[in-house]
């Protein structure tokens, strides 16, 4: 009996692991935007950018968040991690934040972060910039990606 229940644990236990490991691995994609349809789907124009900015949610892109948090942090001082810490990262040269290892191709490209060009990144980082390192495949929706800039604003001291 106690042998079963052993055996019953350890499936319990790697089950849960399995679905973890599922869940760290589409942490940086969406399900929707997998596949060659994405990389083809233009970022929202400037006057539309505003547009859906006037209307963003942050609440919305808190959750969006929740997808970049295993790589970057937000608070002010916070630790690099597998990317940089985003605080300030607002009118910030692209490359420039203390303490961080980039690309060769991100320190040497001339881009001021702003949500203009913020929006253009996250609709697909290698399409943006190619040969960086960011491992993401982009966030395909417009909205979206809004929501997610009005909350990065909010948290990263932007003004």
């Amino acid at each position: 009996m106690i042998l079963r229940v052993i055996a019953m644990l350890h499936r319990v236990r790697f089950a849960a692991s399995v679905l973890s490991l599922g869940i760290l691995l589409t942490a940086c994609a969406q399900g929707d935007d997998v596949g060659p349809a994405a990389a083809s789907l233009p970022a929202a124009a400037p006057a539309d950018l505003q547009t859906l900015l006037a209307a963003a949610d942050p609440d919305k892109g808190q959750v969006l968040f929740l997808q970049c948090r295993a790589c970057h942090s937000l608070e002010a001082g916070g630790a690099n991690k597998v990317g940089p810490n985003l605080h300030g990262v607002f009118g910030r040269k692209a490359g420039m934040a203390p303490g961080y290892a980039y690309s060769e191709v991100l320190t040497q490209a001339n881009i001021v972060w702003s949500a203009e060009t913020l929006n253009e990144w996250l609709t697909r980082p290698s399409d943006f910039l190619p040969g960086n390192r960011m491992v993401f495949v982009g966030i395909r929706k417009p909205e979206d990606r809004a929501n997610l800039i009005a909350y990065l604003k909010r948290e990263t001291g932007a003004k």
